[in-house]
């Protein structure tokens, strides 16, 4: 695996990230087939986001407490988009359910990854 793998990865997902939240959808989203579609990508890109960041910050940079900087670093990204989408962009707006559900999405993770290091920590290895 190349070195800085975890970094190059978290860093591409954030950037698409901001790429979404920035540019103008060819769609309307009003017309989705499913109510709450747009809720569901928010929430598995911050899901994934903060996964990639954990995996930077445990694997690469060891840095104390990955969890609580991913967390972190996850909930930034997410409100200054939306502050950015409200203040400088015409075609986006303010969304505080959108901000809702990033947090549910990082808060999937930090269930998740506590839930893997409690079995890993019960597991027996031979």
């Amino acid at each position: 695996m190349p070195k800085y793998f975890f970094s190059i990865v978290a860093f591409s997902i954030g950037i698409f990230i901001v790429f979404l939240s920035t540019v103008r959808l060819p769609f309307p989203q009003s017309t989705s087939l499913l109510i709450g579609t747009d809720k569901l990508g928010h929430i598995f890109a911050y899901f994934c986001f903060s996964i990639s960041v954990f995996g930077s910050l445990v694997a690469e940079w060891k840095l104390k407490k990955p969890l609580k900087w991913s967390v972190i670093t996850s909930l930034l990204l997410s409100i200054n988009l939306e502050i950015i989408q409200g203040i400088f962009l015409i075609h986006r707006s303010f969304e505080v359910y959108d901000i809702l559900a990033n947090v549910l999405g990082i808060i999937l993770f930090v269930f998740l990854a506590k839930r893997v290091k409690k079995l890993l920590s019960n597991a027996v290895f031979l």
